[in-house]
């Protein structure tokens, strides 16, 4: 089930895993969020809120991907994509988790060989 808890595994699992680019500053961040609206339809995507007086991560301006990361899963032939959001604001606003382009679920326990197989930082990220 997707809920809160699972989202702060995820979150675990993106700043151990993910080969984010500055992952302190990616930790700053997520630690003063509050994670909602939990996907139930098999993906593990939620929303992240993130108080207005904290530092953006992306540069302002538009909604998007600012970061991918995809890793293979010990069952042939299936990948897990992580792929993170920024708002206007240049805040984290959506963390999507999908199992093989949202086809499958996601497993209940996730199993990933080895590091990410495609890393995608945009250049959106903000360097300051």
């Amino acid at each position: 089930m997707n809920n809160e808890h699972r989202a702060r595994d995820w979150i675990n699992f993106i700043l151990e895993r993910c080969q984010f680019p500055d992952v302190q500053a990616l930790k700053n961040h997520l630690d003063k969020a509050v994670f909602t609206e939990f996907c139930q339809c098999g993906c593990n995507s939620f929303k992240v809120l993130v108080p207005a007086s904290t530092k953006g991560i992306a540069a302002p301006g538009k909604y998007g991907v600012f970061f991918e990361a995809n890793f293979n899963l010990v069952e042939k032939g299936k990948t897990l994509e992580i792929l993170i959001f920024s708002g206007e604001s240049g805040m984290i606003e959506y963390i999507e988790i999908d199992c093989c382009g949202n086809n499958f679920p996601v497993p209940e326990v996730v199993e990933v060989m080895g590091e990410p197989f495609h890393v995608s930082a945009s250049s959106a990220l903000d360097s300051q």
